[in-house]
Parts: C-alpha cells; structure tokens; sequence
C-alpha cells in the first residue's frame, strides 16, 4: 500500500494513500478486508484489501453488483471488484474499488444530533423508509450498524458489502453475522437471506424514538460509539437489561420496548418487518422471563463484547491481533505528551497512553494531531491510574532504541473521540473476566472425598458455587426446615456425619437418666477481699515512702 504501482488497476497506480505520520497506510477495518484511502487527483476512493478469505468471493461480488447497478440507488455507492487488484511479492490478491461516500458515520452523525428532536425524527423516517426498499427488493445488508450507514443531511448510504444477500446466492450460508450490538442474540450465518436486516432496523428506530424522548440516554448508553443505547446484554436479558427497565418506565416508550424485548426472546425466523412492527402486527408472543436469582444467573451476567475483547496489559495476545479490530482495556500507567519530530507529524502535537512501561514491550494507544482534533477531552497526567476501554485496529508494532536497548509497542490508534471510553475497575474486571458468555450446563453432583468436603457441606457451605461459568445449585435449606430434603450421602463418612447432623439438629438433647441430670456451669462466687496481687506496683512504691516519712517524723 505504501507503494500504488502495485496495484493493476490504472487509475490506482497513479493515486496515493492516507498515512499515519509514521508513514504507514491508514486502514480502516472490516470483517474482512481493510480499507484504505487513495487519492486519485480530486477524486477519493475507498480501497478494500481481504486479510481473510471470503467464500466464493468473486461470485458473491458479481451477483451483488449486477443487482445494485440494476437498480441505481442513491442508497449505495459504486464498486468494481477485481480478483487480481493488487501485486504482492510476485503473487495477485483480490481488492474492492469503491466510490468514496460523502458525510458521517451514523455513530458520528448522533454523537453530534442525539439532542435534536427533529432530526432524529427526519433520521427514523429515513430509516423506515430504506428498511422498506431493501424489502421490496429482496435485499438485506447483513449489517447495519453505526460505521456501515453514512449520513448526508439525512440521506442514508451504506457501505461494506462484504455480507450483503441479493437474489441469487444461496440462503442460508452466510460468511459472517454482523455486529453483535445490532443483531439479534440467536442470529448465526444460517440466517443469512433476505430478512436479516429486520432486527437491525427494528432496534435502530426504537434508539432513534427513545433519543427523541430523552437525548441523555444516548451518552449514557452508547458504548464508545460501537452502539445507539442498546448492546449484546441488553437483547440477551432483556428481563435484567438496565436500558429495558428504563424504556419501560417511560409511558411514551413502554409499548415499544416491550414488543422489542418480546422479539429479543423469539426465534429469528419470527422476526417481524420494521412496518408490521410499528403497526404492532405479527410481534411474537412475549416469554415471561426466569426470576433472576443467584442460583439462576441471567446471560447479561456475561459481557458480550462488540469485539475480541484483551487485556491491554497482555502484550503477546495483543501483538497476535495486529490487523484485527478488537476492544482494549486495561488501567493507564502513563501518559505522554509530546511534539512530533519527523514525518508528516513532524512540530504537530500527538499524545501516547501507555499500558506499561513505554521502553519495553508494551501496549499503548497512540493519538495523533488529526485524533486530538476530534476528542472533547484531551488526555493527561490526571488519566494515569484510570481504566479504560479503546476500541479500533491493532496497528503494525512500532519498534526503537532507548539508550541502546530495543522495545517495542503495539497498539491503537485514536481518530475519533467515541473509541475512547473511561470505565470503573469493575467494569474493567467485568469486561476482562468474562469475555464471551459461557453456555449454560446443568450442574453435575460429584461425590465429596475428603472430610474438609463434607464438614464444609454440613456448614451450610457450597464451594462449587464459587466455580467460574458454572450454573450454581440451589444453597441446600437448614435441616430444621420442614421443606429441606438432605441429599444422599455417597460415602461411609459423609453417611455418619449426616446421621449426626440430623440427631443434633432435629430436637433438643433430653437426660439419658433422672438421677443424673445434665451438667451445669455455675460460676464461682467473687472474692470477698480484694486480692493484694491485684494491687499495682506505684501503690506499693508510694505506701513506702509514706511509711519512711512518718518514721522520720517519729525520729
């Protein structure tokens, strides 16, 4: 990339591409391919270069190609994909020439106008009305979602078709399943056909009228950008989802949330069009969720991750990410401002957050002049001990020299302010120690070998309800309850000590013989003289010299 001529095609090999002012190309990652910009003249195109094979690529590509040319929609922006687009090392790869579109990101867009009424109305109409022109066409994007949808004075456009359905491909394999914070919980790549929009567009607009209601929701809940005010938690535990809860207490919204909760906890196949969902036709019937309890744990008590979620401290898991994009957090250990000195940086400002220590092997998040510009809050000395979460692409590790000695960095970096998020430790810890939800397994009953087990058991304690991931039992009930059935004991001394439990806990001990009742303690009674044991020793010490005064006196 950092040469064009190795591209074939003729207006490519004259262009050049936007570089981090180390002079590495700027990417932009996707589930398949980078993005890079090449500047052609006045002209600007989006290049897309696959880090991963795509099934069927070149297909897939011409079937969508002839359908979106068919159609001539201002929804889309032209492409033209070349199977032999790029020359590496003597070898030919393919690449995706697409037009450049014009305006912000949908996550950029309601950073900007989450507190305009109206434009979020015009943005819901918008909405509705493309959700219905991809239905009457028979095609589904595969994933819309906020850095897919490009917005103009409300006028829609989408970009990435890496996962696009038109007539003609094969329902049902798809090649990925789109952002989790937009996509159904059960979605997977066997739903791919032309209906696997409607849940994206249906959680958008119930965003977008929540936004109209109360705008603060949007800052509250937005994740750094990655979504509007619902995430991967909420659509998994809709019951236990802290944004359901609120939207249900809300006269205007309660309606709404309710029939998204309903469809949440549905099949996909069940998932009815934006239309129909609006008109409150063909909503799935609501499933009473579970109480949540401590022996039920909902899902939400999992963090499901827009992203690869790593821990910014782990310098060899995340170095074997570089290309991928993927969600950093980790504590700040120090902060770094300073004027580049070389490069298109050179005499412009950058600031390095550092998750270690900088001179060794570490990871950090870099923010260039061009990123400085685009954050409200500026990093400093006063970020170092807080946690937070980044979200991007893993850039190429950088390696120097200190006083002699080489170190390497790798890591993020920054150009918009919504990839930078501060959280709580314990958020921190959430998101680090969880990562994807675990599934579900019923608890398995094992036989207590040792005494500490049993005694333990007998205490009333249950350390395997301490066990990561694993769904606990139920707290067996005191044996004094009418309702505790005690389990079966599986060995000799779990048998005896049950027998035990049960003969010391069921009634109170009665005297074995009339003429011998049970011992009672009966304390000695207090000394009559004060013990002169107990007298300190200054009291002995100023008798004495009393003493020897009043002999004095005598003599």
């Amino acid at each position: 990339m950092q040469d064009p001529r190795s591209f074939t095609d003729p207006e490519l090999k004259t262009g050049t591409v936007t570089t981090t002012p180390l002079g590495l190309p700027l990417a932009l990652s996707g589930g398949f391919a980078l993005t890079y910009t090449v500047h052609v003249g006045r002209k600007k195109f989006a290049v897309r270069c696959f880090h991963r094979a795509v099934p069927d690529a070149q297909d897939r590509y011409a079937k969508i190609s002839t359908k979106l040319r068919s159609l001539s929609s201002n929804y889309f922006v032209n492409f033209d994909f070349q199977p032999n687009g790029i020359r590496i090392r003597g070898a030919s790869y393919p690449i995706v020439k697409m037009d450049w579109a014009e305006g912000q990101t949908l996550g950029v867009c309601l950073d900007n106008v989450a507190s305009n009424p109206i434009t979020l109305n015009s943005l819901r109409h918008s909405f509705r009305t493309l959700a219905t022109f991809l239905e009457a066409n028979g095609i589904a994007h595969g994933d819309i979602q906020n850095d897919n949808v490009i917005v103009e004075n409300s006028s829609l456009k989408l970009i990435d078709y890496d996962g696009m359905f038109v007539a003609g491909l094969p329902e049902g394999r798809g090649t990925e399943i789109g952002h989790k914070h937009f996509q159904h919980p059960a979605r997977s790549t066997a739903h791919f056909g032309p209906k696997m929009d409607r849940f994206s567009f249906i959680a958008i607009d119930v965003s977008l009228e929540a936004l109209q209601a109360a705008p603060a929701l949007h800052k509250r809940f937005r994740e750094g950008g990655n979504a509007i005010i619902f995430n991967a938690n909420d659509f998994a535990a809709p019951a236990s989802s802290d944004i359901f809860n609120i939207l249900r207490g809300m006269p205007a919204l309660r309606v709404s949330a309710e029939r998204l909760a309903a469809i949440c906890a549905a099949p996909v196949s069940n998932i009815p069009t934006l239309e129909d969902f609006r008109a409150g036709q063909n909503i799935p019937v609501a499933v009473i969720a579970p109480v949540v309890t401590r022996t039920t744990p909902a899902q939400s008590t999992f963090y499901i991750g827009a992203f690869p979620v790593l821990d910014a401290k782990d310098f060899a898991a995340v170095i074997k990410r570089v290309g991928d994009k993927v969600e950093l957090v980790g504590q700040i250990v120090s902060v770094k401002e300073g004027i580049g000195k070389r490069g298109r940086g050179k005499g412009l400002p950058y600031v390095f957050i550092n998750f270690g220590l900088w001179n060794k092997e570490s990871v950090k998040i870099t923010i260039w002049s061009e990123g400085l510009g685009n954050i409200t809050t500026r990093p400093n000395d006063s970020w170092v001990g807080k946690w937070i979460s980044v979200t991007g692409l893993i850039d190429p590790p950088y390696e120097g020299k200190h006083y002699g000695r080489s170190y390497r960095n790798v890591g993020i970096a920054v150009v918009s302010d919504n990839q930078i998020v501060q959280i709580t430790e314990r958020d921190a810890k959430f998101r680090l120690g969880r990562g994807q939800p675990a599934p579900r397994q019923p608890r398995t009953t094992t036989a207590r070998s040792t005494n500490a087990d049993i005694l333990d058991q007998i205490q009333d304690g249950s350390r395997a309800d301490n066990i990561a991931h694993v769904q606990p039992s139920p707290r067996p009930a005191p044996i004094a309850s009418p309702r505790h059935t005690p389990h079966t004991p599986t060995t000799k001394n779990a048998q005896i000590l049950q027998t035990l439990r049960t003969q010391t806990q069921a009634t109170p001990p009665t005297p074995t013989s009339p003429s011998r009742p049970p011992y009672q303690y009966t304390p000695p009674p207090p000394p009559s003289i004060y013990p002169l044991s107990r007298i300190p020793v200054w009291v002995w010490i100023a008798v004495g010299i009393a003493f020897l005064k009043i002999l004095t006196m005598i003599k």
